[in-house]
């Protein structure tokens, strides 16, 4: 069984890092550092046992906040080599990797009233581990400051630092503080994607294009008109970006950000759908089919998803959308297509007996197919 992630956090990378710090410090005292880190972090998970770390060395390393960055920062090793992915392996001359997040972490929670001094530490910190976390309060207090200083940070040669420029902006960053400012008004980061949008790594671009994503939640029109404009001047690269940038868009059926993609809602039509039975016993599954049509002249994509209502305990319906076919519909072509879903136990969602309906989206347009009775489920349930 795979140990669980938060133990890149354990006796042997806390005595490293210990003694990283004890040989560029002498009066470090790495056995008592040692210790009280390990002292109660069995019980904390992984940004609570980097954050744990970080107070540890506030108490063993020299108060000055500025003496205590240097000696940090005098452990680490080389910059992270970088192909189109980051090369998380180093030359063993320093550290780098997870075992650096509480140096981080000790700039988040010590250094935001020394705005220069932190930025720069958590520049040099991203090219060995990323700082994309402990940015985030400083983009907050600063954000006159700290986006001057981004969009210079934007056109660096290490892609560590230009990846930490979208990253660190993210308005909805899992795990992250949320930016509220960019949430509300997220055009002031879209001059930072501009320039990054075309980056050399697919590391930094999947950042621009999470980043979009996260724009998407509140503001899913102008993520598709942000990625519209982008392939007015199409490329391969950006054609997958913005594929990426709108995954939730295209999920939630968003018209626009499909027309983005070529999904052409306004000729393709479902021409007639069949659900096969009106009863389903639990544990069996349900088919159906769909025949779709093009009425345009030309060629056009598709993509069919269907959607199941689910029943709740309350008696309400929400809608599940699954992915069913994608492909192309030729000139005045009509295709019929068969599916099928199994309803049995999974640990995912609860089933309630009762009505249920079926529909499909064609390019982002939903078409009932049916209702059925879902029965049988408090027998196995019991």
């Amino acid at each position: 069984m795979a140990e669980p992630f938060k133990e890149v956090f354990n006796q042997a990378s806390i005595e490293r890092m210990a003694s990283a710090l004890a040989g560029v410090h002498p009066s470090f005292l790495a056995s008592g550092f040692t210790a009280e880190a390990l002292d109660g972090l069995s019980e904390l998970e992984l940004k609570e046992r980097s954050l744990h770390l970080a107070r540890c060395l506030r108490r063993y390393l020299p108060e000055d906040y500025s003496e205590a960055l240097r000696i940090m920062m005098a452990t680490l090793s080389a910059p992270l080599a970088m192909e189109d992915e980051p090369v998380w392996e180093n030359d063993g001359s320093g550290l780098s990797g997870f075992v650096t997040m509480p140096f981080s972490d000790y700039v988040l929670l010590y250094g935001l009233e020394k705005f220069e001094l932190s930025m720069a530490a958590m520049k040099e910190m991203t090219r060995r581990f990323s700082a994309e976390f402990a940015i985030r309060p400083f983009i907050e207090r600063y954000e006159e400051e700290a986006m001057t200083l981004l969009a210079e940070w934007a056109e660096d040669e290490c892609a560590h630092v230009r990846r930490l420029v979208s990253e660190g902006t993210r308005p909805r960053l899992p795990w992250g503080q949320r930016l509220k400012g960019f949430i509300e008004a997220p055009d002031k980061c879209l001059p930072l994607l501009e320039k990054l949008k075309d980056d050399e790594t697919e590391y930094v671009r999947r950042s621009v294009a999470n980043h979009l994503n996260d724009i998407s939640k509140d503001h899913p029109d102008l993520t598709a008109e942000v990625c519209g404009r982008w392939l007015e001047q199409p490329t391969e690269r950006r054609l997958r970006l913005v594929r990426h940038a709108l995954r939730s868009n295209v999920k939630a059926a968003h018209l626009p950000s499909l027309a983005v993609l070529g999904y052409d809602a306004e000729h393709t039509r479902v021409v007639r759908s069949v659900l096969d039975t009106d009863r389903v016993v639990y544990g069996s599954g349900l088919t159906f089919s769909a025949e779709i049509s093009n009425a345009s002249e030309k060629a056009v994509p598709f993509m069919l998803d269907f959607v199941i209502y689910h029943r709740k305990a309350n008696g309400t319906q929400a809608p599940k959308v699954f992915k069913w076919r994608r492909g192309e519909l030729s000139a005045g072509q009509t295709l019929r297509v068969s599916g099928k879903h199994s309803i049995r136990p999974i640990t995912t969602r609860r089933y309630y007996e009762g009505e249920h309906r079926l529909a499909v989206l064609l390019n982002g347009v939903e078409t009932p197919i049916g209702s059925f009775e879902l029965v049988g489920v408090e027998e196995v349930v019991a």
